[in-house]
């Protein structure tokens, strides 16, 4: 198997989770059951519009790299909008690896972030970041 079919693979697993937590949360909000506190984590419905529309970013940008590569010849103008991609979510990983070395609080309002929601973070935008540099570098 090659390198990037590895990746669209690994693109399309993480779109999976990414849609069964998106589903979740729909059910969550709908439910009537919030607020409710998961691992440490105070879910509310206010925190729940915010969640689901993380999901729905992370997973347009997984479905995006998992099942288009036609579009992911790059010419000028896309490598550089993934180079752009990949710096960006470069340093979102670098702040969320800063941030469980350092202990540093995160607080939304009356909701503190726990810190495994850090470590998710790292692992997520590390592995978008890997990939846009992956397709900014690809040369026809």
């Amino acid at each position: 198997m090659t390198h990037t079919k590895t990746l669209r693979e690994a693109a399309k697993f993480l779109a999976g989770l990414v849609a069964g937590d998106l589903l979740f949360g729909i059910w969550m909000l709908g439910s009537g059951l919030l607020p409710q506190t998961f691992l440490g984590a105070e879910v509310t419905a206010q925190s729940a519009w915010l969640w689901i529309g993380f999901d729905i970013f992370v997973l347009l940008v997984l479905v995006h790299y998992a099942w288009h590569p036609k579009s992911m010849e790059p010419d000028m103008s896309s490598r550089t909008l993934f180079f752009v991609v990949g710096v960006i979510m470069g340093v979102v990983a670098f702040v969320h690896f800063l941030r469980l070395v350092f202990g540093w609080p995160v607080e939304i309002g009356a909701w503190n972030a726990p810190m495994w929601l850090s470590g998710v973070g790292v692992v997520v935008a590390a592995f978008i970041s890997y990939m846009s540099f992956h397709f900014s570098a690809r040369r026809r």
